[in-house]
Protein backbone atom coordinates (compact mmCIF):
# COMPACT_ATOMS: atom_id res chain seq x y z
CA UNK A 1 0.00 0.00 0.00
CA UNK A 2 1.01 3.29 -0.53
CA UNK A 3 2.84 5.33 2.26
CA UNK A 4 3.56 1.98 4.11
CA UNK A 5 7.23 1.88 5.09
CA UNK A 6 7.67 5.27 3.60
CA UNK A 7 11.35 5.45 5.64
CA UNK A 8 12.20 1.90 4.53
CA UNK A 9 13.71 3.10 1.23
CA UNK A 10 15.76 6.04 2.92
CA UNK A 11 16.87 3.59 5.55
CA UNK A 12 18.34 1.18 2.88
CA UNK A 13 20.24 4.56 1.58
CA UNK A 14 21.24 5.44 4.90
CA UNK A 15 22.60 1.80 5.37
CA UNK A 16 24.20 2.02 2.29
CA UNK A 17 25.68 5.39 2.77
CA UNK A 18 27.47 4.04 6.42
CA UNK A 19 28.68 1.23 4.34
CA UNK A 20 30.42 3.52 1.61
CA UNK A 21 32.22 5.52 4.21
CA UNK A 22 33.37 2.34 6.32
CA UNK A 23 34.33 0.82 3.11
CA UNK A 24 36.07 3.89 1.83
CA UNK A 25 38.05 4.66 4.93
CA UNK A 26 39.00 0.75 5.36
CA UNK A 27 40.80 1.16 1.90
CA UNK A 28 42.11 4.50 3.10
CA UNK A 29 43.61 3.19 5.40
CA UNK A 30 44.92 -0.05 3.97
CA UNK A 31 46.50 2.33 1.72
CA UNK A 32 48.04 4.21 4.22
CA UNK A 33 49.50 1.55 5.89
CA UNK A 34 50.67 0.03 2.88
CA UNK A 35 52.32 3.17 2.22
CA UNK A 36 53.82 3.56 5.21
CA UNK A 37 56.46 0.66 4.05
CA UNK A 38 56.24 1.35 0.39
CA UNK A 39 56.64 3.79 -2.32
CA UNK A 40 53.13 5.74 -1.89
CA UNK A 41 53.47 6.12 -5.89
CA UNK A 42 53.51 2.03 -6.14
CA UNK A 43 50.69 2.45 -3.81
CA UNK A 44 49.05 4.64 -5.89
CA UNK A 45 49.20 2.44 -8.75
CA UNK A 46 48.42 -0.45 -7.31
CA UNK A 47 45.17 1.08 -5.91
CA UNK A 48 43.94 2.47 -9.56
CA UNK A 49 45.05 -0.95 -11.55
CA UNK A 50 42.81 -2.54 -8.60
CA UNK A 51 40.21 -0.59 -9.30
CA UNK A 52 39.83 -0.61 -12.45
CA UNK A 53 40.24 -4.52 -11.97
CA UNK A 54 37.32 -4.59 -9.70
CA UNK A 55 35.21 -1.73 -11.90
CA UNK A 56 35.59 -4.59 -15.01
CA UNK A 57 34.73 -7.33 -13.00
CA UNK A 58 31.42 -5.15 -11.55
CA UNK A 59 30.61 -4.46 -15.08
CA UNK A 60 31.13 -7.62 -16.75
CA UNK A 61 29.31 -9.86 -14.36
CA UNK A 62 26.00 -7.26 -14.52
CA UNK A 63 26.44 -7.84 -18.25
CA UNK A 64 26.26 -11.50 -17.81
CA UNK A 65 27.28 -12.22 -21.37
CA UNK A 66 30.17 -11.73 -23.66
CA UNK A 67 27.89 -9.87 -26.16
CA UNK A 68 26.32 -7.65 -23.61
CA UNK A 69 29.77 -6.67 -22.26
CA UNK A 70 30.88 -5.89 -25.46
CA UNK A 71 27.89 -3.82 -25.85
CA UNK A 72 28.55 -1.66 -22.74
CA UNK A 73 31.86 -1.19 -21.83
CA UNK A 74 32.22 2.04 -23.98
CA UNK A 75 28.78 3.36 -21.83
CA UNK A 76 30.68 1.53 -18.75
CA UNK A 77 34.30 3.02 -19.50
CA UNK A 78 32.77 6.93 -20.07
CA UNK A 79 30.64 6.34 -16.46
CA UNK A 80 33.84 5.37 -14.42
CA UNK A 81 35.64 8.18 -16.04
CA UNK A 82 33.66 10.57 -15.12
CA UNK A 83 33.11 9.10 -11.66
CA UNK A 84 36.62 9.81 -10.76
CA UNK A 85 37.06 12.70 -12.31
CA UNK A 86 34.06 14.44 -10.40
CA UNK A 87 35.78 12.83 -7.29
CA UNK A 88 39.33 13.44 -8.15
CA UNK A 89 37.92 17.55 -8.83
CA UNK A 90 36.34 17.65 -5.35
CA UNK A 91 39.27 16.41 -3.58
CA UNK A 92 41.28 18.57 -4.84
CA UNK A 93 39.49 21.70 -4.40
CA UNK A 94 39.14 20.35 -0.71
CA UNK A 95 43.05 19.54 -0.43
CA UNK A 96 43.80 23.54 -2.23
CA UNK A 97 41.48 24.72 0.29
CA UNK A 98 43.30 23.10 3.11
CA UNK A 99 46.49 22.86 1.91
CA UNK A 100 48.44 23.64 5.01
CA UNK A 101 46.47 21.87 7.42
CA UNK A 102 46.91 18.63 5.57
CA UNK A 103 50.24 18.96 4.19
CA UNK A 104 52.69 19.49 7.37
CA UNK A 105 55.93 20.93 5.96
CA UNK A 106 57.52 20.55 8.73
Amino acid sequence: MAGENITEPMQEASADDAAFWSLTDKFIGFANEQAASNDVSVVNASFLFASARFNTFLIANQCGTKENFEAEKAAALEYFVNQYKIALTEHMADYQAKFDTYIKNT
